[in-house]
């Protein structure tokens, strides 16, 4: 899985959602934020902060599966879109990922962790609308103690 940056991943979401409608077929969004990243900048300086970003991508990246599409969002932030879902429960995906990074050692970092937010595809989705809900529950994570899931 390679990383996507933000205009190619929207024309891909926007194939994807054209199938989700037309064939009825699962579709995903998670975002990611870092945790406290201004304090990694702050603390070890931005070339670390690179560094946990470059690591980060790698770990989400060796977690994907082949279809599914990964992206930089902004700053500290990533999105996925994951076609034809997991069972229904993109939930466990992102937990999945969660753990990943929570797993990881970050150099002289050490631990670092990660909120999701993580919507799917329900009738009547446009590409702001599923990214926007996703993004709200990317808040009700870092809002309910960061180093989570929302998925609602």
């Amino acid at each position: 899985t390679g990383i996507f940056n933000r205009r190619k991943f929207s024309e891909v979401m926007q194939m994807e959602l054209t199938r989700a409608k037309r064939y009825g077929s699962l579709l995903s969004v998670i975002i990611l934020d870092v945790d406290h990243f201004k304090a990694i900048n702050d603390t070890h300086g931005h070339n670390t902060g690179d560094m946990v970003l470059q690591k980060l991508a790698q770990v989400i990246s060796s977690t994907l599966r082949d279809t599914d599409i990964f992206a930089r969002w902004g700053g500290e932030e990533f999105i996925i879109l994951a076609p034809c879902g997991e069972s229904n429960q993109p939930n466990v995906m992102a937990e999945r990922l969660r753990s990943a990074v929570e797993n990881c050692i970050f150099g002289e970092v050490g631990k670092v962790t990660c909120s999701f937010g993580v919507t799917e595809f329900r009738f009547g989705d446009e590409q702001d609308t599923m990214i926007n809900r996703a993004d709200h529950n990317l808040y009700q994570a870092k809002n309910s103690g960061r180093n989570r899931v929302c998925f609602k």
